[in-house]
């Protein structure tokens, strides 16, 4: 995949978070007292932390995702029936460490 298409499928995603995070009153199901949100928040991050991974070194990768965690939940701040909550930053954040830890040495090895 070329530098470019990688450009364009993170901008992409990020467009999609930042969309599905300023929809107002998105309703998620409830699995046995878990907010499932904190599911699609990792989801979501861990798939941003893909589209990051060859763009950027650790630093910025970590700059890049934790200031889009923190924009898309601040957006939440101005959309009705939409709260701001830290455990959905924590929940991307996560995401982007997890799949940071994951695929860090197999993207050294070959890029």
């Amino acid at each position: 995949m070329t530098k470019s298409v990688r450009w364009v499928l993170l901008i992409l995603w990020i467009g999609i978070i930042f969309v599905l995070t300023g929809y107002p009153k998105l309703s998620v199901p409830r699995i046995d007292k878990f907010p499932a949100d904190k599911i699609y928040h990792f989801v979501a991050f861990f798939i941003l932390g893909l589209c990051e991974l060859r763009l950027f070194k650790w630093r910025d990768y970590f700059i890049l995702g934790c200031s889009v965690a923190l924009l898309a939940e601040f957006q939440q701040f101005f959309v009705p029936g939409r709260d701001v909550e830290l455990f959905d930053i924590l929940a991307g954040i996560s995401g982007l460490l997890i799949c940071y830890l994951i695929f860090r040495k197999r993207i050294g090895k070959e890029g």
